[in-house]
């Protein structure tokens, strides 16, 4: 809709225009930042090829070259592939860049490189590419090659699988480093497989493959998985010839998939001046004053106004969310800790009509003995409550997560079963109670004393050395032929969470400071795994009567978290377990704190945090 506008607009100006008369169809206002304005252009309309500017975005006129026109085939195409350490532009990082350049229906050049990621590469995304982290070692990293890249694939139209993935990511990278977008149309293959092959249930490469007869001798790499694109492009160029004669017709096809992809922009010039180049957390708001959406960036200007300068890369629900937003708000941070904590505490604050479920939490899991009912059951947990549950964590990864909880609760002849238990001894018991592996308290084989000692057993085990629990195992295999070698391997894994703070959430009393942040210092309080305090102070004054309250927290009666507690207990039992350099490079300070003197240990935490308080 924006870049419609202003090419109708162009159009009545044969000679072109200044960027503040662009502006004037955009914004009902003036802006006071020049410079904005110009990049607030040059990001809607760099990537359009119908558009051409001058004087770094001072001066607009339409291409005299439009690419859109080209008929399909003298069309110049970039079809490239990404594997990447994981799916979020903010944090993943490229492995692999594969693209092969296509200029009248022919392969001219290639662009096929390791890119080393600057962080080391999941075990799963490893497996699935074969690419290691001793292979990316001595590769160059992004910043090195992004410059090339946009060299090599200017003046084209890009193409991927899923480009909602591969061309946001590497518009994200070129803005962070070069200071604009890489500013080219896309074409998704995925997009137009939807529209064109709408009879086919999956549109995946590998099911394109199947279907077009196509071979691929290294899938899940980078120019494997770009040739196989530019191989599928060409299937469905074919299948469309009838329909389409150039790029901008097919660009056109491809947006049936999800209905016209436009974003209405009603936020004032003003308020996307203000929003700073800087860590922090924002909210959009509809014109009553309701919340849609709440979310964190490590750039908020960028963040808010990728949104409606890429809006083919948003859903449509993402886009209606946009059009419906008339201001933002936001507070900038200096800490990451504090954006997600910030972040939850204004998710649970405002009621967003636009945020899901847990999404603003890390991505994890942990293992949970459920105190709730008489006969607790061990199961996999994505988050922290305080309900009286024994957690174990955090895990990486699902899978391992329920292997972990299926082996305590072998060992201990504990049940998994969601739901509550009505004992029934005409109820039939699972298979579980056929091995030996639960000891079937549906049923009434085992009385509510009974059970809860071996509950009370597995609690001790938790809170002992691995020497029990290895115990367990053997004399457990003993007697039902359990793998024995498999479920030590799934021990001495868990095991690992022990090395730098007990495993159990629950055994965890620690207070964290954060220093540096607007409205002062925040410090939060953490009792037995589960936050009970998060404040700002300002002065020696608030900081010692914070502390002094530490002491009697441990002694007050249990309480069930409200919602932003929980979240920011799940929060913090993730940011621990990162390394103490890491968590330390942005100036946060860890108190362990004594559960026996909580007081005096708080108490002489005054001494460390007083000294930030003025940073």
């Amino acid at each position: 809709m924006l870049r419609e506008k202003l090419h109708s607009y162009l159009t009545k100006h044969p000679g072109g225009v200044g960027s503040e008369a662009l502006l004037s169809e955009i914004f009902s206002e003036e802006g006071n930042n020049e410079q904005f304005g110009r990049d607030f252009l040059k990001g809607l309309l760099a990537g359009d090829p119908r558009f051409t500017y001058e004087d770094d975005g001072a001066n607009w006129n339409l291409s005299a070259d439009n690419l859109l026109d080209l008929p399909l085939g003298q069309a110049r195409f970039v079809v490239v592939d990404l594997e990447t350490t994981g799916q979020s532009p903010e944090t993943t990082g490229i492995t692999e860049i594969g693209a092969v350049r296509i200029e009248n229906g022919k392969e001219v050049a290639r662009f096929d490189t390791l890119v080393n990621p600057g962080r080391r590469i999941p075990p799963y995304v490893a497996k699935l590419t074969g690419i290691t982290d001793e292979m990316v070692a001595g590769a160059p990293p992004i910043e090195d090659l992004i410059a090339d890249f946009v060299t090599f694939s200017s003046d084209a139209i890009l193409v991927a699988h899923n480009a909602a993935f591969d061309a946001v990511l590497l518009d994200h990278i070129a803005r962070r480093l070069l200071g604009r977008p890489l500013g080219l149309p896309s074409l998704c293959t995925l997009k137009l497989t939807r529209v064109l092959l709408p009879e086919l249930t999956k549109a995946s490469l590998d099911a394109l493959s199947e279907h077009f007869e196509l071979t691929s001798d290294a899938r899940h790499r980078a120019m494997a998985d770009a040739e196989l694109t530019a191989s599928v492009l060409e299937r469905l160029i074919e299948i469309d010839a009838g329909r389409c004669e150039t790029v901008g017709d097919m660009l056109v096809v491809q947006e049936e998939a999800e209905g016209e992809a436009t974003v209405r922009l009603q936020l004032s010039r003003g308020e996307l001046e203000s929003l700073p180049a800087a860590a922090g957390v924002y909210w959009l708001e509809g014109e009553d004053g309701e919340t849609l959406y709440v979310g964190s960036a490590s750039n908020l200007r960028e963040e808010v106004l990728e949104g409606y300068l890429s809006p083919t890369h948003r859903s449509g629900r993402q886009r209606a969310m946009l059009s419906a937003a008339t201001s933002v708000g936001f507070m900038a941070t200096e800490n990451a800790l504090e954006s997600s904590l910030l972040e939850a505490r204004e998710l649970r604050r405002r009621k967003s009509e636009f945020n899901r479920g847990d999404r603003h939490l890390p991505r994890g899991f942990f293992v949970k003995v459920s105190h709730r009912g008489p006969f607790p059951r061990v199961h996999v947990s994505a988050r922290i409550a305080r309900d009286g549950g024994i957690y174990l964590g955090p895990i990486k990864g699902k899978n391992f997560a329920e292997d972990s909880a299926a082996l305590l609760a072998r060992l201990f002849g504990l049940r998994t079963c969601p739901g509550p238990l009505s004992p029934d001894p005409e109820f039939e018991a699972c298979d579980l109670a056929g091995t030996g592996a639960c000891t079937s308290p549906c049923d009434a084989k085992i009385g509510r004393k009974d059970y809860g000692a071996l509950v009370d057993s597995l609690e001790d085990a938790l809170k002992g050395d691995a020497a029990t629990l290895r115990g367990k195992i053997e004399s457990e295999a003993a007697k039902r032929a359990v793998d024995s070698a498999r479920d030590s391997a799934v021990l001495s894994r868990l095991l690992k969470l022990n090395r730098r703070r007990p495993w159990t959430i629950n055994a965890q009393n620690y207070l964290v400071a954060v220093p540096g942040c607007g409205q002062g210092l925040l410090v939060v309080v953490v009792l037995a795994g589960f936050c009970c305090m998060s404040r700002y102070v300002r002065g020696e004054a608030e900081l010692r009567d914070l502390l002094a309250s530490i002491g009697p927290e441990l002694g007050k009666p249990k309480r069930r978290m409200g919602a932003f507690e929980a979240d920011a207990s799940t929060i913090l039992a993730h940011w621990v377990r990162r390394g103490a350099s890491e968590r330390e490079s942005d100036g946060t300070l860890v108190v362990e704190l004594d559960p026996s003197d909580l007081a005096a240990g708080a108490m002489a935490a005054a001494e460390d945090l007083l000294p930030l308080l003025t940073d």
